[in-house]
C-alpha cells in the first residue's frame, strides 16, 4: 500500500511542490521531529524534505516528479535529482569538473535522533563529503566540517574546489508562484516563471569579489549582496530563509527561473568555495593559465541554515525580520537605534595630492579640499540651519590618508590646520549634538611610513603580488597608472591596534574604518589567508576599537561586521538591476530598521537627488551627503576628481531643507521596524510596527505621514 501512495505521489509531477503533502502520503520517511519541525528522508532519492508542522508543508530537497519535467535533458534532471554538486579541481591539467551525486557519488546515510548524516563519496575524483542535516528548535541546519573532507587524489593534484548543498531545495515548478528574495544591493525580487529565460542567470559573491585577484580589464559595477541569506517566497503563504551561516565568507549566490535552469523549475542556492583560483598570462602558446589555492581547506566548516514560516500572505518582511531574529540570538546584535532624533550623516574630504609647477618641475604636493576650519564652518552653517544632529565622517584627513600610505598614526595633517584646529571642530561638534568619524582607509596604499610594498602587500594565488590596477573609461583596460598595493589582512590587528591607541590618545570618540566592514580579500603567500581569516582579522581590529570606547561607524556595512557597527553609512538605494530581477525592495534597510540608525548613499552624488531623497526616506534611511569646501576646478587631475558634485556652497542650504523633512518624517518611528513596503508606480507606502504609514508620491514629490503631507525643497507641511 505504501508503494502505491508513493507511486501516486510522483505522479502529481509539477505540481506537487506547490501542495502539502500529508505524513501517509510522503514519498519518505520520517526521521526525527519536533514541536516544529518534522525530517523526512528517502535514500533511494537522495530526497531530504523539511516540514513545518503548523502548516503541514513540506518543503522537498528536490522537486518531485522532476525526471518527467518535458524541458530537462537527462543531465540537467540529474542535476535536479542531485542533493549534492561537488566542483574538483585538477592542478595538473588546469582544469575542473562537475559531478553531481545523482551520478557520480556512492552515499550512505546514517539516521540519528536529531536527523541523519549523509556521506557523498565521488568516486571519479576521490573526494568524499560527510553531511549532517539536523533539526534545530526552528530550522534545519546542513553542515560539513571541512576537515573530514577526504581527498585520496591530492597526490595527483585532483582536489575539492567547490560544493553546493541541497541546490535544489524548495525549487519552483513552472505553474507556481512566488518569487526568491535576493539581497543584492538594496534588495530585489525574482518572481517564478517570470519568462526572463533569455537573460542570464544571477550569480553573485557574497560580500564582493575577492580583491586579490586583479582582472585584466574593469569589473562590471554592481551592488554587493551585503546579507549572506536568501529567500522563498509561495503564493500560498509559505516561505524560506536560508542562511549560509559557516563559511559565509567564501559563498557566491544564485538564481535563475524557469528555462534559464535548462528546465521547468525556479532554482536558488548557495554555493561554497573550497579553494579559490586566479589566472594570469603567459606569453607565447600558453595564453591565460588557471592556477588553484593550495594548501588545506581554508574555512573549518561549511553550513546552511533552514528556517521555514508560514502565513496568510508572507513576503519579503517576513524573510527579513527571520534573518534580523538570527542575526540577534545568534551574532549577538544589539538595539542601537534611538527612538525620536535621526542624524545627518556627512562625508567631508580633507585633501589630495595634486601636482603643481615648481620652477618648471611637476611636482605632486598636499592639497587642501577642506580645512578643519572649513569643516567647522560647514558643521555650523547646518546646525544653524536646522541640522542639529550631525554625523560627520572626515576623510583624508592625515598626511598618510591624503598620500595614500598606511594609515596608522592619527595625526592630523598640516595642510588642514594642524593640531589645534582640529581639536576645535572635535569639541564643537561634541558640544553641539555631532558626532566626529575620522576615517582611516587601508585597503590600498603606497609604501611609506614603515610599510613597503614587497613586504606588506597581499600575494594572489598566483604568487603574484596583488597590485590593485586602474581601468581606462572607454575600454576598460588597464592604465599605465602607476597600481597601488593591496594591504595583507595580516597587517589589520597591527595597525587598527595602533589606531586605537592614537584615537584614544586624542580623546576622540568615533572612528570610521572604512572598507574593513565592507570587503572581504585574502593573502595567499607565506601568510596564507583566506577570506574566512580577513574576517576574523577584520573583527579583531573592530573589538580593539570598541575596546577603547570608540563608536564605529560602518559604511557599506557587511554581515560579518554587523556586531560591532554602532551606526551604519553608504546603505544601498538600489540594486544591481539585472535583468532577471522584477523589483527592488529595501530588504538590507528591513532587516535593521530599529536595530542599528543607517544612512543612505550621498544623496547629492546621484543622477536624480529629489528621487535619490524620496527613497531614503521610503527605505527608512537618515540622509546623508558628501561635501568639499574648494571649487570643483581644484579637483582636476587628482584621484578625487569624482567628487566635482560635491562643493558645500551649493548643498548646505538643501540638505539641511531635507533633513528637516527626514527628521519630522522619520524621527517618530526611527526604533520602529519596518513591517511593510509596497511600491506601484509613482507611488510607495511603507508600514512602521506601530502602524504608522509613510506615503511617497515620486510625482508631485511630497511625503506623506502622520497626517501630514510634506513637499520637497521645503518644509511646508499640510493637512491632508
Amino acid at each position: 500500500m505504501k508503494r502505491l501512495l508513493t507511486a501516486a505521489v510522483l505522479s502529481l509531477g509539477l505540481l506537487l511542490p506547490a501542495m502539502p503533502v500529508s505524513a501517509a502520503e510522503a514519498p519518505a520517511k520520517a526521521v526525527c521531529e519536533n514541536e516544529k519541525l518534522r525530517l523526512w528522508y528517502d535514500a533511494d532519492k537522495q530526497l531530504l524534505g523539511l516540514e513545518n508542522r503548523e502548516s503541514g508543508y513540506i518543503w522537498w530537497s528536490s522537486p518531485l516528479g522532476c525526471e518527467d519535467d518535458p524541458r530537462a535533458t537527462k543531465p540537467i534532471i540529474t542535476d535536479l535529482q542531485s542533493s549534492a554538486v561537488l566542483l574538483s579541481g585538477d592542478s595538473t591539467n588546469r582544469k575542473t569538473n562537475v559531478l553531481r551525486s545523482g551520478d557520480a557519488a556512492v552515499i550512505t546515510a546514517k539516521e540519528r535522533p536529531d536527523g541523519v548524516e549523509l556521506t557523498y563519496r565521488f568516486t571519479q575524483c576521490g573526494v568524499t563529503v560527510p553531511v549532517t542535516c539536523t533539526l534545530e528548535d526552528d530550522h534545519m541546519t546542513v553542515r560539513t566540517e571541512t576537515a573530514q573532507i577526504t581527498e585520496e587524489k591530492a597526490d595527483q593534484g585532483i582536489f575539492a574546489a567547490q560544493l553546493t548543498l541541497l541546490g535544489n531545495f524548495g525549487a519552483a515548478g513552472a505553474d507556481e508562484q512566488g518569487c526568491f528574495v535576493i539581497p543584492d544591493g538594496c534588495g530585489a525580487l525574482i518572481h517564478f516563471n517570470n519568462g526572463k529565460e533569455k537573460t542570464k542567470s544571477y550569480t553573485a559573491k557574497v560580500y564582493g569579489r575577492d580583491l586579490t585577484a586583479v582582472p585584466t580589464t574593469k569589473p562590471p559595477v554592481t551592488e554587493k549582496v551585503l546579507l549572506p541569506v536568501f529567500g522563498i517566497v509561495r503564493e500560498d503563504g509559505n516561505a524560506m530563509t536560508v542562511i549560509a551561516d559557516e563559511g559565509s565568507d567564501n559563498v557566491t549566490l544564485n538564481a535563475e527561473v524557469s528555462g534559464q535552469s535548462l528546465s521547468s523549475y525556479n532554482r536558488c542556492n548557495f554555493t561554497f568555495t573550497l579553494r579559490g583560483s586566479d589566472s594570469y598570462y603567459m606569453a607565447g602558446t600558453y595564453g591565460t593559465l588557471t592556477v588553484f589555492e593550495q594548501g588545506a581547506i581554508k574555512p573549518e566548516a561549511v553550513s546552511l541554515r533552514y528556517y521555514p514560516t508560514s502565513g496568510k500572505k508572507a513576503d519579503f518582511t517576513d524573510i527579513a525580520a527571520t534573518y534580523r531574529s538570527y542575526l540577534v540570538t545568534e551574532k549577538g546584535l544589539t538595539e542601537k537605534a534611538q527612538t525620536g532624533s535621526i542624524s545627518m550623516h556627512l562625508d567631508l574630504w580633507g585633501g589630495t595630492m595634486k601636482q603643481r609647477s615648481v620652477l618648471g618641475i611637476p611636482v605632486s604636493r598636499k592639497t587642501a579640499l577642506t580645512t578643519y576650519a572649513q569643516a567647522q564652518e560647514i558643521a555650523e552653517t547646518l546646525h544653524d540651519a536646522g541640522a542639529e544632529n550631525l554625523a560627520l565622517v572626515y576623510h583624508n584627513w592625515t598626511d598618510a590618508g591624503i598620500s595614500g600610505k598606511v594609515d596608522a598614526k592619527a595625526e592630523p595633517a598640516s595642510v588642514l590646520g594642524g593640531g589645534a584646529a582640529f581639536r576645535k571642530l572635535d569639541k564643537y561638534l561634541a558640544e553641539n549634538g555631532g558626532r566626529l568619524y575620522p576615517a582611516a582607509e587601508n585597503t590600498t596604499f603606497r609604501s611609506g611610513g614603515g610599510y613597503s610594498g614587497f613586504f606588506d602587500t597581499a600575494v594572489r594565488i598566483s604568487g603574484a603580488y596583488s597590485r590593485q590596477a586602474e581601468y581606462g573609461l572607454v575600454y576598460g583596460t588597464q592604465t599605465t597608472k602607476t597600481p597601488r598595493s593591496l594591504l595583507s589582512p595580516a597587517r589589520f590587528r597591527s595597525i587598527y591596534g595602533k589606531l586605537a591607541k592614537g584615537y584614544s590618545a586624542r580623546k576622540l570618540t568615533g572612528i570610521s574604518p572604512v572598507s574593513l566592514t565592507s570587503s572581504l580579500w585574502g593573502d595567499y603567500g607565506k601568510q596564507s589567508m583566506g577570506r574566512c581569516d580577513s574576517a576574523d582579522a577584520a573583527l579583531d581590529s573592530l573589538q580593539a576599537l570598541h575596546d577603547k570606547s570608540l563608536d564605529i561607524y560602518a559604511p557599506e556595512c557587511a554581515a560579518y561586521a554587523l556586531p560591532c557597527a554602532d551606526c551604519i553609512g553608504d546603505t544601498p538605494l538600489q540594486s544591481s538591476g539585472f535583468d532577471v530581477f522584477d523589483e527592488e525592495i529595501p530588504f538590507y534597510q528591513t532587516v535593521l530598521h530599529g536595530l542599528i540608525p543607517y544612512a543612505s548613499t550621498p544623496i547629492n552624488a546621484s543622477a536624480d537627488t529629489d528621487a535619490a531623497f524620496l527613497t531614503s526616506l521610503a527605505y527608512g534611511c537618515e540622509p546623508s551627503y558628501t561635501m568639499i569646501a574648494a571649487q570643483a576646478s581644484e579637483l582636476k587631475d587628482t584621484d578625487l576628481d569624482g567628487l566635482y558634485y560635491a562643493h558645500a556652497g551649493y548643498w548646505t542650504d538643501r540638505a539641511a531643507a531635507q533633513y528637516r523633512i527626514a527628521q519630522a518624517v522619520l524621527g517618530k518611528v526611527s526604533g520602529q521596524t519596518i513591517t511593510g513596503y509596497t511600491r506601484s508606480g509613482d507611488r510607495s507606502v511603507t508600514t512602521f510596527a506601530d502602524g504608522t504609514t509613510l506615503e511617497i508620491d515620486y510625482t508631485s514629490k511630497t511625503v506623506t505621514a502622520g497626517g501630514e503631507t510634506y513637499a520637497l525643497h521645503t518644509d511646508e507641511r499640510s493637512t491632508p
